[in-house]
């Protein structure tokens, strides 16, 4: 991948987030110090960071993508009704251990959907 002033940018806002922040989150935030970047200039790079796996994205009940910097091992829980996403880090299967039932493991990703603390009341 070419070095780009901009997709530095947009890959620095989101490893910087924690919240899984949308294309148009991650848009106004890039204006603030590149003020002439287009939207069109952000989706073009979210979809190569995230095609060359320096990102990951979430899609939610209600259809919107929204981006992870952290590719660590873990899995998300993304609430029903207020659509919060939470990082979990808690073990599961790891591919060498579904590796050895005879599958090639080649990508993961574990989303669970439900309520959250603050809408499960």
């Amino acid at each position: 991948m070419r070095y780009s002033r901009q997709r530095e940018l947009i890959t620095d806002i989101i490893k910087g987030r924690c919240d899984h922040p949308t294309a148009d989150m991650i848009y106004y935030s890039a204006r603030e110090v590149e003020p002439n970047i287009s939207l069109g200039t952000v989706y073009r790079n979210l979809k190569l960071l995230a095609d060359e796996g320096v990102i990951i994205t979430l899609e939610t009940q209600d259809k919107k993508l929204h981006y992870d910097g952290d590719t660590s091992r873990h899995s998300h829980f993304i609430c029903n009704k207020c659509g919060k996403i939470i990082d979990l880090f808690r073990p599961a299967k790891t591919p060498d251990e579904i590796s050895d039932l005879g599958l090639k493991v080649t990508g993961e990703r574990c989303i669970y959907y439900g309520d959250c603390t603050e809408c499960f009341g």
